[in-house]
């Protein structure tokens, strides 16, 4: 039977059983634009009325919070709105009355499904458009709101849309693959998550398993995985304090790449309504042939997530309890699923087979990791394969920290993140004789772990493996990131290491002092400090020259380190910069470390005591009143404190002595007893912590 009916007119009939639905996007999209806009009106104009903030720095504010991407109410909103539209507008596939009652109606299936799709979209999309346009007028009419940051809101709501659009496409086509809304809830979450909890396990049995997993989840990897991390790339920007509204090259090309996915989405929802049998309403899945695929697909995550739980909870016997999760979280997973699907509990002693087809392909997920056939852990690119490196080492200047300035427009990086991102080698030779030393270590060790994520080895050889992360860059653009443990003392190891310390490539990315965001801080230091591990940081008072003059000595000396010295060596005292940052709406003083200095830093310690301040280098036991020594039990539960107050006997003893402090700083090379505690307490009452030098 043909249509009669004008698409028009089955829209509109639509319209009218989703009243809820329109006025709920009205009143949340109220408070989440216009009332919110006022708030930050009110808010801003305070804060310029008092002097607390610039005019430029609230306009940027108040387009990026009120009509941009950081609002995260209008955010919310349209993920809730997705959800919502997607289930009620279809839930006439799931009651058998509206299917045979629209089944008796000269109308296409397509054509009622098609209207109901497009409403759902156009009742959220025209209430938060008319919304945002009422909270930018608020913003304009006070002066908040600037051409630019107009703008830069219309790009959010485009952007947003698209979003809202690729969110609302997946919650309908789990609508027509199921046949009650309970089961179309739990299918949006399995369409929305299920790739991304898939890598979420794989990356935590890879974590468990492989020893040379860089243990860092890619987000950029992960972003189309899940409609809700797509929309966290969508609308991604870079942090700016310099006022700049703009969205990134990747924000637009994301941007139509979800409403490309959200076509295909309707395209096949189309197909699959003209296929979809009148009798599904109200069973829990439309299509029979989609039930063991569904189950399947979620039987294995819940099996590798018990698989995961019961070892996590015990240092032995790890793979026994590894083997019962997988067992107990494919049981558990059939049966709920088959009583989902009957709606009926004797409904879980059906369909076996699926059930072991399930259990059977976890198995092998499992056995991957557990013994690993296809080489992660053994094999390396081909060493001509490779365009650059980097190489970021656990226990090599550790416990320092990377100052990011805020002028520069670039996420927040941890001092590893960033190394591995910038540092550019080109000179791959000892880097691929490390990670060669280091795929070594893991395939005669990776089946002897004790525990998930724990390696017994660690805790019971001497000298411990040092962590190394690499970072691979290959001619095709690819990265492989791992991580190798490496014997420090092994000579090839150690050589080769010290070969790659000594290349600026290296020193500059792990040293804050020799970086090119150092150089363009140090215009903006008022003053240096110094500081040990026992008593107060002496402050030293310096001309713009003589903080220049001892900036560029201890970027001398820096630079001259070798790894000798840090074996050799511990530091004697950490210099502090206080920094200036006084720009347009912000201002802020902080402290800054910017290095360590060491006993044969002859030229920094003398520009030190230039200027009256107490390096420590040259302390005697004349200086200090007594020391305590703790000596601790093997099992540490227990200590023995004896007084050594004789001059002769601390005169013996200073030399040997390194602060806590700075103890652990290079302990990669640089060893340190821990089975005695000594505490010096000086002739000026101040006191440090320190142990000895082996």
């Amino acid at each position: 039977m043909t249509s009669k009916r004008s698409f028009i007119n089955i829209a509109k009939e639509d319209l009218k059983r989703r009243v809820w639905p329109i006025a709920l996007a009205l009143v949340g999209f109220f408070f989440a634009l216009p009332v919110l806009a006022l708030i930050k009106v009110e808010d801003h104009l305070s804060s310029l009325e008092n002097g607390l903030d610039t005019l430029l720095s609230l306009q940027y504010s108040f387009a990026s919070f009120a009509l941009g991407p950081r609002n995260s109410l209008a955010v919310i909103g349209l993920i809730i709105m997705a959800v919502l539209n997607g289930m009620h507008g279809m839930k006439y596939l799931h009651n058998k009355q509206e299917m045979d009652f629209y089944g008796s109606v000269p109308m296409l299936r397509t054509e009622k499904f098609a209207a109901a799709y497009l409403n759902g979209i156009l009742i959220t999309a025209i209430p938060y458009v008319i919304m945002f346009l009422l909270a930018a007028l608020f913003g304009a009419t006070n002066g908040l709101l600037t051409g630019a940051g107009f703008f830069y809101g219309v790009q959010t709501v485009l952007i947003l849309l698209c979003s809202y659009v690729l969110i609302y496409s997946f919650v309908v086509l789990a609508a027509v693959l199921t046949g009650h809304g309970a089961v179309t809830l739990a299918a949006s979450g399995v369409l929305t998550m299920g790739l991304l909890i898939y890598e979420l396990l794989f990356e935590a049995y890879g974590t468990s398993f492989f020893m040379s997993k860089y243990d860092t989840l890619d987000i950029d990897k992960v972003a189309w995985l899940s409609p809700f991390t797509a929309l966290a790339d969508m609308i991604d920007t870079p942090g700016s304090r310099k006022y700049i509204y703009y969205y990134m090259t990747g924000n637009y090309v994301a941007a139509v790449t979800g409403l490309i996915v959200a076509t295909a989405l309707f395209i096949l929802c189309m197909v699959l309504i003209k296929k979809r049998p009148a009798e599904s309403a109200g069973k829990a899945m439309a299509f029979e042939i989609t039930k063991p695929v569904v189950k399947v697909f979620i039987m294995v995550p819940v099996a590798l997530a018990f698989g995961l739980m019961f070892p996590s909870v015990s240092n032995s016997n790890v793979y026994r309890w590894l083997v019962f999760g997988i067992i107990v979280g494919t049981v558990i997973a059939h049966a709920v699923i088959e009583i989902i699907y009957e709606f009926d509990f004797k409904a879980c002693t059906k369909h076996l087979p699926s059930m072991i087809a399930g259990g059977l392909i976890t198995a092998v997920i499992v056995c991957v990791f557990i013994f690993d056939p296809f080489g992660y852990d053994t094999r390396l690119p081909k060493k001509y394969n490779i365009a650059s490196a980097a190489v970021y080492a656990d226990g090599i200047n550790s416990g320092s920290y990377y100052v990011m300035d805020y002028r520069y427009d670039e996420d927040y990086m941890s001092e590893e993140e960033r190394v591995m991102k910038k540092m550019m080698m080109n000179d791959i030779d000892d880097v691929y004789v490390l990670a060669q030393k280091g795929c070594e270590f893991a395939k005669a060790n990776r089946m002897q772990r004790r525990s998930l994520g724990e390696d017994f080895l660690f805790a019971e050889r001497d000298p411990e493996p040092v962590r190394l992360a690499v970072n691979m860059r290959l001619k095709s653009g690819k990265e492989v990131k791992r991580t190798f443990y490496l014997d420090m003392e092994d000579a090839e190891v150690y050589e080769a290491f010290k070969r790659i310390y000594d290349t600026d490539e290296y020193k500059n990315m792990e040293y804050f002092l020799l970086s090119d965001e150092m150089e363009s801080m140090e215009e903006r230091i008022q003053y240096i400090s110094y500081g040990t591990g026992d008593y107060a940081d002496s402050t030293a008072h310096m001309s713009r020259e003589e903080i220049q003059e001892f900036l560029d000595t201890l970027k001398e000396e820096t630079r001259a380190l070798t790894l000798d010295t840090l074996k050799d060596e511990v530091p004697i005292g950490l210099i502090e910069a206080n920094v200036m940052d006084d720009m347009p709406g912000f201002r802020d003083a902080y402290s800054v470390e910017i290095g360590y200095v060491y006993p044969s830093f002859a030229k920094t310690i003398a520009l030190l005591e230039k200027h009256d301040i107490e390096t420590g280098k040259n302390r005697t036991a004349d200086d200090i009143s007594y020391i305590k020594k703790t000596t601790w039990s093997d099992d540490y539960e227990s200590s023995q404190d004896e007084k050594i107050e004789d001059k002769a006997e601390i005169a013996a003893l200073l030399p040997k002595l390194v602060s806590t402090r700075f103890s652990g700083i290079n302990y990669a090379v640089c060893k340190v007893s821990g089975e005695t505690d000594y505490q010096i307490y000086n002739n000026d009452g101040s006191c440090g912590d320190y142990v000895l030098k082996e």
